[in-house]
């Protein structure tokens, strides 16, 4: 929500027309929370640090709450609203606590003279490198309100694009979480009671069963073990990752060569990397500047790699679609792509067009996806649960043939 040097203070105050006012704001300390206030024209009734905020939707700036304030400011630039009433218009427009005190942070230091680059870079956990860079050239070049919309529309497709995926994703991994607890439930508190039933008949059980038995007692015995050990093998892996770039770029280079999964990955990357090298050159920014934006926005270790490298090649004086050539990781027809682009002079539009194939190919592969994984995932699911039923009716269907 916040950096560990800001802390949110919630106030009482009066404004000059002495209607009373309540809300919270965001400071490093208490006397620049009152100075802000001061600054507004607040005049302070009451005013402490709030220690504990509730954990809600209320307190989380989400991405497309950013997209959002990037829309609505593109919008009210557009149509003639100076930026410090456009700020007071957005301010009055959110709902969430939390977004609002955002923005009313940007519109204070626009109102002492600071640029809005300036402004948002104070926040970068919401406005990242791309988006600052981008709003300064905007700037410095005149053409701010075009390149709000740019940057708008370039996170509206992403986060559509990016929606759809996780959709994908997310499908099978609560399918098979629920397996597991079922199968978890099953061989804890149905099998024992079949176990129960079995001792008393005095015969010899399927080979089938027992394993089934067996493997109960097992998990009985050991499922304390087992989920601390897996608790403690991802928290283990997590932190590695974090900390090892080597591990990070084995594991992020393992993901690219999972079947189906990772080509799925990859043209979503080059699909990101293309509109946002895009955006960024049609924004102005020199091409250097463009590839450490856009290597930021990239969330693979391999391919943000690449791209430092392509941008040192490039500062020794070697051509982007040589640059590319060098790297394996981005495709032929991408380098072919981007050397029509250099030489026709139309890089920006080029580019624009490599992303939105990547995203067809995208899209294609979702669509040809997601109608397989629904039977897949209720096969998994009979196999899982109904194995465990066979396995524990078997006895008596032979008992009963028998009879």
């Amino acid at each position: 929500m916040s950096s560990p040097d800001i802390h949110v203070f919630s106030y009482t105050g009066r404004n000059a027309s002495h209607q009373l006012l309540e809300g919270q704001l965001r400071a490093p300390n208490i006397q620049w929370a009152k100075h802000k206030l001061r600054k507004r024209g607040i005049r302070i009734l009451s005013i402490k640090r709030c220690w504990h905020l509730p954990f809600n939707r209320n307190q989380i700036i989400s991405s497309s709450d950013i997209t959002l304030f990037t829309r609505q400011l593109a919008t009210l630039l557009k149509v003639g609203v100076p930026i410090r009433k456009s700020f007071d218009i957005l301010t009055n427009s959110y709902d969430k606590p939390i977004v609002k005190m955002l923005v009313r942070e940007i519109s204070d230091d626009i109102s002492v003279g600071e640029s809005l680059a300036k402004a948002l870079r104070k926040h970068p956990q919401q406005f990242d490198n791309l988006f600052c860079n981008m709003v300064k050239a905007g700037e410095l070049s005149g053409a701010l309100i075009t390149t709000l919309e740019r940057l708008a529309g370039y996170r509206e497709q992403s986060e559509q694009l990016k929606r759809r995926v996780k959709k994908a994703l997310s499908y099978p991994c609560i399918v098979l979480s629920i397996a597991i607890l079922v199968t978890a439930i099953m061989l804890t508190q149905v099998v024992p009671r079949f176990a129960q039933i079995f001792s008393e008949f005095g015969a010899d059980l399927p080979l089938f069963t027992l394993f089934v038995l067996k493997l109960s007692e097992l998990f009985q015995q050991l499922w304390p073990y087992i989920l601390v050990i897996c608790i403690a093998c991802y928290s283990s892996f997590s932190m590695a990752r974090k900390k090892s770039a080597t591990i990070s770029q084995l594991t992020d280079r393992l993901i690219l060569r999972l079947p189906i999964v990772g080509k799925l990955i990859k043209n979503l990357i080059l699909a990101r990397f293309a509109h946002s090298l895009a955006t960024t050159f049609n924004a102005g920014l020199p091409i250097l500047d463009a590839l450490k934006s856009t290597a930021s926005t990239v969330s693979n270790s391999v391919y943000s790699k690449s791209i430092h490298s392509i941008r040192q090649d490039i500062t020794h004086g070697i051509s982007l679609h040589r640059a590319i050539g060098k790297q394996s990781v981005f495709p032929v027809t991408l380098q072919q792509m981007i050397t029509v682009g250099e030489e026709s002079g139309s890089l920006g539009q080029i580019l624009d067009r490599a992303g939105q194939l990547y995203e067809g190919d995208v899209e294609l592969a979702l669509d040809t996806i997601i109608p397989l994984i629904e039977p897949l995932m209720m096969l998994t699911l009979g196999l899982l649960i109904g194995g465990l039923l066979v396995a524990m009716y078997l006895p008596i269907f032979q008992l009963g043939h028998i009879i």
